[in-house]
């Protein structure tokens, strides 16, 4: 497998059309044409973590933060000491960050997973467009049109895919001069039994879709409808969701520190309330602070909640439980390992990094 190629497979699991104006997910240094030999995973990069990748001869690091956020102008040893060595040491670097968190099956719901959490909506949705496309197809190719389309990414809502709605009719057409018809005869209005194929297609792949589509229709000139829906995407930061049944703030809030094995939590209590409705934002949080708010949520598990966002949280009324970015983040690895093996990528060149660690230390 060549980078390049594992890139498509990155994009199929976490489109890196859904990241954040300002971060920076994807390559960061690469080689696109250079075949894999082992891919670490990891957090962030570190030296130490750079040195296990060497010491293991895997030529590619995936972190979850990226290393560059901001343009370069130059490269020096001195200045730039990782970058500097992954380039001289050719270790590919690639990153998978707000995409993966705002993606579905990403790593809000990863945690919220282990955390029991139902989910019900994003935080903030995605703002990606989302497309329902119909394609008029002969009676004997439908089954082929429909794997077509589904195998270039149509179908998809929530937890179901190879979703498509299909009814029958009579399509008319007349081919005129210089056609090549699939049935019929120029000049001669032709009637043809027809199947109606209707899905729904994100924005990220309507394109491939409708290629997809004209590789597979039989007609030189197929008909398709293609607008675009209301409906939100399921995409975007964070997860709002539900715990089965009502549990007390404190003991909820010491089990949340149990089930994800961080040193600390910090609870900023408001209220009395009962723990029901929860939101998560994993990483830091605090910039939805009034969104959450306005969802009408009994606690609000993030991290990098800082002073003066923890007295407004106090001042709305709002329980926020504060975890360290690092200790809900960690379970990138875990995460991404799991979909690269479920996307194929071979179980026997991926390492899961033993050298992540907070940069914090508790005395």
């Amino acid at each position: 497998m060549k980078i390049k190629e594992l890139l498509n497979t990155l994009d199929k699991i976490a489109p890196f059309f859904l990241q954040e104006s300002y971060d920076n997910s994807g390559i960061q240094f690469a080689d696109l044409d250079a075949p894999i030999t082992k891919i670490l995973l990891s957090l962030d990069i570190t030296q130490e973590i750079l040195d296990e990748a060497i010491e293991n001869k895997a030529n590619l690091i995936i972190t979850h933060h990226p290393l560059l956020f901001s343009p370069l102008k130059q490269i020096t040893k001195q200045d730039n000491p990782l970058l500097f060595k992954a380039i001289t040491h050719k270790v590919n670097l690639l990153a998978m960050h707000t995409n993966f968190d705002l993606a579905e099956n990403g790593l809000n719901d990863y945690v919220g997973n282990l955390l029991e959490i139902k989910k019900i909506t994003p935080i903030q949705r995605s703002s990606e467009k989302v497309f329902k496309f119909a394609v008029y197809v002969p009676l004997q190719h439908t089954d082929r049109m429909r794997q077509a389309i589904f195998e270039a990414g149509a179908g998809k809502i929530g937890n179901y895919t190879e979703t498509s709605f299909n009814f029958s009719g009579k399509g008319t057409f007349r081919p005129l001069k210089r056609t090549h018809p699939f049935v019929g005869k120029e000049g001669e209005r032709e009637e043809l039994d027809e199947i109606k194929i209707e899905t729904i297609v994100p924005e990220r792949h309507l394109e491939t879709v409708i290629q997809a589509m004209k590789n597979a229709h039989p007609y030189e000139e197929p008909a398709y409808d293609v607008y675009e829906l209301l409906t939100k995407p399921s995409s975007g930061i964070g997860m709002l969701g539900e715990i089965d049944s009502k549990t007390e703030l404190t003991e909820f809030s010491r089990w949340v520190k149990d089930k994800l094995k961080t040193r600390y939590v910090r609870l900023i209590k408001s209220n009395n309330r009962k723990i029901k409705k929860v939101a998560l934002c994993t990483g830091g949080g605090s910039s939805l602070l009034e969104q959450v708010y306005h969802k009408d949520v009994d606690l609000y598990i993030t991290g990098d909640i800082n002073h003066h966002s923890a007295l407004r949280a106090k001042e709305l009324g709002l329980n926020v439980l504060d975890i360290e970015h690092f200790e809900t983040e960690k379970f990138f690895v875990e995460a991404l390992y799991n979909k690269l093996i479920e996307f194929k990528v071979p179980k026997k060149i991926l390492i899961k990094s033993k050298k992540i660690e907070s940069p914090y230390q508790l005395l």
